[in-house]
């Protein structure tokens, strides 16, 4: 192309990270500086997306360096990108010394410093940003309120959260799904259960994630009944489940002691091929293990191929909990040797084990429960 130009460059790397082809991507930046083109605010806010989405994004410490010496970093859309950037770093500090920077701040630049404190768990600094942004003037979007209301759950401050929801209200801003989900957590967690039902039942309900929120959420507070019967209207309103749907179901019929439905499960499972996935794979062991069936819950854990720690806690656990304390050792024993780190799940188990074959004292209890950090 014998006309190449910023624009021209720019649109290719957009066109490759849209495909996933960072690495193509990156090298056309590294061509375009070095055949001189021009470096623009929408070149260095389109590389940092890029790097972004690549999971790059410590390599974005460079091109702030590049963004400073050229005298772009007070641009809106430059700093905007850099506080994601850094937001996925974790550098919340970092970011906000961006954001000081840029001159004229717009709504965009402020939901994303509102964001990246409330997802590096700064809350209090996140709701100080929003009140300032209010302040100023700038309406808040979907994205701002999801953040608010997130900060407001990890403070705890229910009642916060609930004057959000009302100012959603009035923007109409109540049916966007990142806000729903929000809402529904906050309403759960403050423990009004049936105001979390009214948001629900308020939203759309063609998307997974609700749904797979709200069997989440019962399942994990105890109410597994009401979790299955959410999954059953989910699956009559054809909404299809994720892994985390399934993960969640699976946890309600452990706790249910519900042999016959999670079979029934497992079944889906293996048809849909998310039988390897590792939250599926521990909430299946884990089911089999409560309703018994260890035998189950052991060839589930072989044929697995990313095994983790709470993979190893949960058949470990489980022959514990079945009363077969040597065969939980050996386990343990296995699971040291292939140098995964245990949890204090995993040592409190291993201590009833040997509680239970009463080890204490022995050569081998002495070999299993050494440990530098329990």
């Amino acid at each position: 192309m014998p006309g190449r130009n910023t624009v021209s460059f720019v649109t290719l790397i957009q066109g490759y990270s849209q495909c996933f082809r960072f690495s193509e991507a990156i090298g056309l930046f590294s061509r375009l500086r070095e055949e001189g083109h021009e470096l623009n605010p929408f070149v260095f806010s389109t590389v940092l997306k890029l790097l972004v989405s690549a999971e790059w994004a410590k390599l974005g410490f460079s091109v702030h360096a590049c963004v400073c010496k050229l005298g772009f970093n007070s641009d809106a859309f430059v700093g905007t990108a850099l506080i994601d950037c850094y937001s996925v770093c974790g550098y919340a500090e970092c970011a906000r010394q961006v954001f000081d920077a840029i001159e004229y701040k717009d709504m965009v630049s402020w939901t994303g410093m509102v964001t990246c404190y409330a997802e590096n768990e700064c809350f209090e600094e996140s709701l100080k940003i929003f009140s300032q942004m209010r302040i100023v003037g700038f309406k808040p979007n979907k994205y701002t309120f999801a953040s608010v209301l997130k900060a407001c759950v990890g403070l705890e401050v229910f009642n916060v959260g609930k004057a959000v929801h009302g100012c959603a209200f009035k923007t109409s801003h109540l049916q966007e799904l990142f806000v729903g989900v929000e809402l529904i957590d906050l309403y759960i967690k403050s423990g009004d259960a049936d105001d979390a039902l009214q948001v629900f039942e308020e939203m759309p309900k063609d998307d997974v994630i609700p749904w797979s929120f709200m069997i989440a959420r019962y399942a994990q507070s105890g109410q597994s009944e009401e979790a299955i019967e959410m999954f059953c209207r989910m699956r009559q309103g054809l909404v299809l489940p994720n892994q985390f749907t399934l993960a969640s179901l699976l946890q309600a019929c452990a706790s249910l002691v519900d042999l016959q439905f999670g079979n029934q499960i497992h079944c889906h499972v293996v048809k849909v091929g998310l039988d390897k996935n590792v939250f599926v794979s521990n909430a299946l062991m884990d089911m089999y293990a409560k309703c018994g069936r260890m035998e189950n819950s052991l060839q589930l854990f072989a044929e697995s191929p990313n095994c983790t720690d709470v993979s190893w806690n949960t058949v470990i656990v489980g022959y514990v909990q079945a009363g077969n304390g040597e065969k939980a050792l050996g386990l343990f024993k296995d699971m040291l040797e292939r140098q995964v780190q245990g949890s204090e799940v995993t040592y409190s188990s291993v201590l009833r084990a040997c509680a239970g074959i009463a080890a204490f004292g022995t050569r081998q209890s002495d070999s299993f429960l050494v440990s530098e950090n329990y």
